[in-house]
């Protein structure tokens, strides 16, 4: 039996929003009290905040609801969106977040932070389909330095889950469950926020949040 276009159309539409990647026990979606404490901020660029809505996803992970960077609402391609909050602390740990990359034409992707000091000071994990990789960074009074990147490929459109384990100064990434970073840093060594990074016009949704 042959199906209409439309029909098909919706179908590849519907692959584009999926993955592989299910819930996480102890995990939390961005549906309680929680993310009333999280705010948005910005490291470096100029302009106005960028806008991040709690909203219904039909392709939510932890369902209803997403959390998501829906508008930019400035031009600079040095900036970075925030979203955190100082609680709860994190020193020593793992923390994982589901991350779906939307649209973005400069930038794309996104990823946690931790040991979140303030908007200039945290360390990140992220990653980008424009540039196929994986990266972690430590963010130092507002210059961002590059710790460890690995080549990926990476789908727009799909949930791809993005685990870290920090001890001491020694820092671990994966992605999809594969370990692909590992990097020595200790330039934050106290505990601090958790939160969510974008850079530049990346419009991205996040899911399933998770911090041991």
């Amino acid at each position: 039996m042959k199906l209409p276009i439309l029909a098909v159309l919706a179908l590849l539409a519907g692959c584009n929003s999926t993955s592989s990647v299910e819930p996480t026990a102890g995990a939390i979606g961005f549906d309680g009290p929680m993310i009333a404490t999280w705010r948005a901020g910005n490291t470096g660029g100029s302009g106005p905040t960028a806008t991040w809505e709690v909203r219904a996803d039909s392709h939510a992970i932890s369902a209803p609801n997403v959390l998501s960077l829906t508008k930019e609402n400035h031009e600079s391609e040095d900036r970075f969106n925030l979203y955190w909050s100082d609680s709860p602390r994190f020193g020593d740990g793992r923390i994982a977040v589901a991350v779906r990359a939307d649209d973005g034409f400069i930038d794309q992707g996104g990823g946690p932070m931790w040991r979140v000091q303030d908007e200039n000071n945290y360390y990140v994990c992220r990653i980008n389909p424009l540039e196929a990789n994986y990266r972690v960074y430590v963010v130092k009074d507002g210059v961002r330095k590059q710790l460890g990147t690995a080549r990926v490929d990476i789908a727009k459109g799909l949930w791809h889950r993005l685990e870290v384990e920090h001890v001491g100064d020694k820092i671990t990434c994966w992605l999809d469950g594969e370990k692909q970073l590992e990097a020595t840093d200790g330039s934050i060594r106290s505990a601090g926020g958790v939160g969510l990074w974008t850079k530049a016009d990346a419009l991205t949704s996040f899911d399933d949040f998770l911090v041991k």
